[in-house]
């Protein structure tokens, strides 16, 4: 595999994030009724991303692939735009490969140890949102999806016999050979509680933007939860790029539950593409800038090598 090849994804990531954007019409600045609320979702928006990023490095960690936190972080950053990539495979690879050509590491063990990451992420995900959509009462709209997802994602992640189940199924149903990796379920319990902080850095950053774009009294914690929902399931709907469309649908369906107005929630949920592309944004950038900081320290080294 060319060295430095997860550089063109990046590139490639930016040209459908602009396309995929343009095409949806996302990008309307919103009325602000509280600067306060929204500069606080900022803030817990961008611990959420450095809480992912360190999902990323401690799954290395636990799995005798160890790498430092710069390294996930630039990882992680440059590749937040590869989920605009039809498919969506490329965002599992681009972490995976960059954290491969840094240490040596084998591109295919670390891509199933990021779709590992991935798939926990949406448990942890779908878990943290439900509860919210418990208590609003509108869990009985979305229990039987919800509920397949939940025994589908846990099967995956926890039962092996299962997991080898599933994949002699989809071997012969796309007649190649599939294999679905698997963490111990031991090191899942225990890189878990990191997964619900960032899930919940974010719920209390969608809470915060809700109350700074809204005049409701109606804007609760729990609809901050819709957040993890509404990207979990955004996430997984495979025909839309980056979960464009999906997530603004659950999250005007979840705010109306709560009590909110559907002119307003519709307000709320169409700005939250804008405000999580800023925290998008945050991530690629600081990825940038430790990247370039890593490239110059690894040319010093090499040129006081030489002399």
């Amino acid at each position: 595999m060319k060295k430095g090849w997860h550089k063109y994804l990046v590139y490639l990531s930016l040209i459908f994030l602009v396309f995929a954007l343009y095409r949806a019409n996302y990008l309307q600045i919103p009325t602000v009724h509280s600067w306060g609320h929204i500069v606080l979702s900022f803030a817990f928006l961008f611990a959420g991303f450095l809480a992912q990023v360190w999902t990323w490095f401690t799954v290395l960690k636990q799995s005798n692939y160890p790498i430092n936190y710069p390294t996930a972080l630039a990882g992680t950053g440059l590749s937040v735009f590869t989920k605009f990539i039809p498919g969506k495979i490329m965002i599992i690879v681009g972490r995976a490969a960059y954290a491969a050509e840094a240490y040596g590491y084998t591109v295919g063990k670390l891509s199933s140890l990021s779709l590992n990451t991935q798939l926990i992420a949406l448990w942890s995900g779908l878990t943290t949102g439900t509860i919210g959509l418990f208590f609003l009462e509108g869990f009985g709209q979305w229990r039987w999806l919800i509920i397949g997802l939940f025994v589908f994602l846990s099967i995956l992640i926890f039962n092996t016999r299962a997991n080898k189940l599933v994949e002699m199924i989809l071997s012969k149903m796309l007649k190649k050979n599939i294999n679905l990796p698997q963490l111990k379920p031991s090191i899942v319990v225990k890189i878990l509680p990191i997964f619900f902080i960032y899930w919940l850095c974010w719920a209390t950053a969608f809470y915060f933007l809700a109350k700074g774009l809204s005049l409701s009294p109606n804007i609760s914690f729990l609809s901050g939860l819709s957040f993890p929902l509404a990207t979990t399931l955004g996430i997984m709907a495979i025909i839309a790029p980056g979960g464009i469309g999906v997530r603004e649908g659950i999250l005007v369906g979840c705010l109306t539950l709560s009590g909110v107005a559907p002119a307003e929630a519709a307000t709320i949920s169409v700005s939250s593409r804008l405000w999580f592309f800023v925290g998008e944004s945050f991530i690629f950038i600081v990825g940038w800038m430790v990247d370039r900081l890593r490239t110059k320290n690894v040319t010093t080294e090499i040129a006081q090598e030489t002399v």
